[in-house]
């Protein structure tokens, strides 16, 4: 399992200047790998891999002096993100997907890589009965001070400033220096073990939506901030000023960068809300098992009247962090078929007979007289979905949302519902 560990650094204006300069090398260089590829497909019909690339960099950095300024290590990691880019347009046009979307060209480059290497280090004392004995390390990035900010090495540039707000964890593998408009950061990713998965006590099942972000299978809801249509006015005003600028003048560079700086703090509220929610659901509410729909978010965004909505609320990265922090201490998320979870009822399974529109919030089942908010219902589904799914990782649902009425009874339940409730917590696929 790989953790990344983010940190504010702080160059000075003359680090700054060299960071600058090696981005735009590195933006370079990754755009004449894309153009080589290109070339050498529509001409000869050869591949080009990552490895011609790599031996073709080496020789470039013996013949000129630019290319020997910059750190190899970032240079290699620029290919390989054109590499990954052609990996991945590749399997597109294999699946005949209906985008297939060529590598475009890049306009700038806002980050950098390098990997941390292992080195040996020789451990103990050589005494008469033992012998020394050397192991294989990876070098510390960090220097430790007695000061505010600790130092980060970074290749033939020095130390920087870094302020280290939290201990790393594990072992680090590769650093990333990306300047945002807030300032610069470094994305340090580090090595852990994986964490032993707990045993399943306490279910929950979610339903997302965009009236409230979500409903739990308990009744509980919460709200949505809208941040996008928060910072709609201000962001108005400031692409207002910005196009009554003349582009490319000091004022209007300004007012882009105050442009951006409004962007990245409305993405960080996003993040901030988001991140607290699914330790909220887990951790605050101890629960060790969370169920969701598995929605298609790419398809639903599609939808003209529903689409800002859907991408303000950033269903597709609550889901991912679901899944991280379930992974990462040990906890079950888990996804289910979303066909139908808000057209039927969840106290007697029948399937309402006229589809409810969207407009309609509250669930009324015209066979057993169950009346219950509509996100409610649905979650409930979800979770009594979960609970006669198939065993496995995945779950996997049947068309039966319900057990029979008569094995809840014999069972000494009031209802199909508390049976698979309790089947829910017993399972051992959970």
């Amino acid at each position: 399992m790989r953790l990344t560990f983010k940190y504010p650094v702080y160059p000075t204006q003359e680090e700054e200047r060299i960071l600058e300069k090696w981005f735009v090398h590195l933006c370079d260089l990754q755009n004449s790998a894309r153009h080589d590829r290109l070339v050498a497909s529509e001409t000869e019909g050869a591949f080009v891999s990552l490895s011609d690339q790599q031996t073709l960099l080496t020789a470039a950095r013996e013949k000129y002096d630019d290319f020997r300024e910059v750190p190899q290590d970032f240079q290699n990691h620029a290919l390989r993100r054109n590499d990954k880019a052609f990996t991945a347009f590749r399997k597109r046009c294999k699946e005949n997907a209906e985008k297939k979307g060529y590598p475009r060209y890049k306009k700038r480059v806002r980050s950098l890589t390098w990997s941390l290497r292992k080195y040996t280090k020789v451990v103990g004392k050589k005494t008469k009965d033992t012998d020394k004995q050397t192991i294989r390390v990876r070098e510390n990035p960090i220097i430790a001070t007695d000061f505010r900010h600790n130092r980060l090495k970074v290749p033939k540039l020095g130390e920087l400033k870094i302020r280290m707000h939290r201990p790393l964890q594990g072992d680090p593998k590769e650093v990333t220096i990306v300047k945002k408009a807030s300032g610069w950061y470094a994305h340090i990713t580090c090595e852990l073990p994986d964490a032993p998965k707990v045993e399943p006590t306490d279910a929950i099942a979610i339903d997302v939506g965009t009236t409230h972000y979500l409903t739990t299978s308990e009744g509980e809801k919460e709200d949505n901030p809208r941040w996008y249509r928060q910072a709609e006015g201000l962001l108005r005003k400031h692409s207002k000023d910005l196009s009554r600028k003349k582009k490319g003048s000091q004022r209007w560079q300004k007012q882009q960068h105050k442009l951006a700086l409004h962007h990245e703090r409305t993405t960080n509220k996003r993040k901030d809300f988001i991140g607290k929610l699914v330790y909220k659901l887990y951790h605050h509410k101890e629960n060790n098992v969370l169920v969701a729909e598995d929605l298609r978010v790419s398809n639903m965004v599609k939808n003209k009247h529903l689409s800002k909505s859907i991408s303000d609320a950033s269903w597709g990265i609550f889901f991912k962090w679901c899944a991280d922090i379930a992974e990462r201490d040990g906890l079950h998320f888990h996804k289910v078929d979303p066909k139908n979870t808000s057209q039927t009822c969840s106290a007697c399974g029948q399937k309402s007979q006229k589809k409810l529109s969207l407009a309609i919030r509250t669930f009324n089942c015209q066979f057993c007289g169950t009346s219950l908010d509509r996100d409610h219902n649905a979650a409930l589904n979800i979770l009594l979905r979960a609970a006669c799914a198939l065993r496995g990782e995945r779950w996997v649902t049947t068309l039966t949302e319900t057990r029979n009425k008569n094995e809840a009874r014999d069972a000494g339940f009031g209802n199909a519902k508390q049976l698979l409730f309790s089947d829910l917590l017993t399972s051992p696929s959970l």
